[in-house]
């Protein structure tokens, strides 16, 4: 059963998640969990007792989260950029965290991209952002992850029940420092680069500090300015 998967976020991802959060706080946003799974249930099963190492995590939207073209281009640029790492590392699970602030319910968007994931990695996980901690993180002594796991079960769908571990304890502590320092202005996601081709998404590399966030990918002028055409023309569809 999907209850006996163990779930473990790494710093590096549990940060970038909260700072992509703390940096809209006046919209939704979400992303996608890269990383590995490993055990008896690592092949094709919801069942046995795998592992889900989450051990990045790439901020896709803050504006668009609902229009399917830029989903699908968002998550073939990661799939593209793990193939080419090499690091044998998947789409492990999708994020999201919601416009208001009393919202702690998971939303039909969440449930659908999460259930386009879950085909590919049935073990994957949905994580929710807790409003109620992110408000009281830059206070400090808040030790508990800011985000709620959601797990798919065959039958009832998504469901809260499994525990999420930190790897290293100390990500909140860390968290209150960059909120103290703003670094969350440090973080572009997908929607950023599209609008600015110089606003690069990011994947995190080892060290957990922002300055050595990577490049996802390089994109051509030419392929953005077709972007950009092909998401004028939604917004103008969307208006009438």
């Amino acid at each position: 059963m999907v209850g006996d998967n163990k779930y473990e976020i790494s710093q590096r991802a549990y940060i970038k998640i909260v700072l992509h959060a703390l940096k809209h706080q006046c919209n939704s946003v979400n992303g996608v969990l890269v990383g590995k799974v490993t055990g008896a249930g690592n092949e094709a099963s919801e069942e046995g007792n795998s592992k889900i190492e989450i051990v990045d995590a790439v901020p896709l939207f803050h504006a668009q989260l609902g229009v399917l073209p830029m989903l699908e281009l968002a998550l073939s640029q990661v799939e593209e950029h793990l193939i080419a790492d090499k690091e044998s590392l998947v789409i492990a699970g999708y994020y999201h965290a919601n416009e208001r602030f009393d919202d702690y319910e998971l939303s039909p968007l969440a449930r659908k991209i999460g259930d386009h994931i879950a085909r590919y990695c049935p073990q994957a996980g949905v994580l929710l952002l807790d409003n109620r901690l992110l408000s009281s993180l830059g206070k400090g002594g808040n030790k508990k992850p800011v985000v709620q796991l959601y797990t798919r079960d065959s039958v009832r769908g998504w469901r809260l029940g499994v525990d999420l571990s930190l790897k290293e304890p100390t990500a909140n502590s860390i968290l209150s420092d960059y909120i103290s320092e703003k670094r969350e202005q440090l973080l572009f996601d997908f929607d950023d680069h599209l609008y600015d081709i110089s606003n690069c998404c990011h994947i995190i590399s080892p060290g957990p500090a922002p300055e050595s966030w990577e490049l996802i990918n390089q994109y051509s002028v030419e392929k953005v300015t077709n972007i950009r055409m092909l998401l004028s023309f939604i917004k103008r569809m969307t208006c009438y």
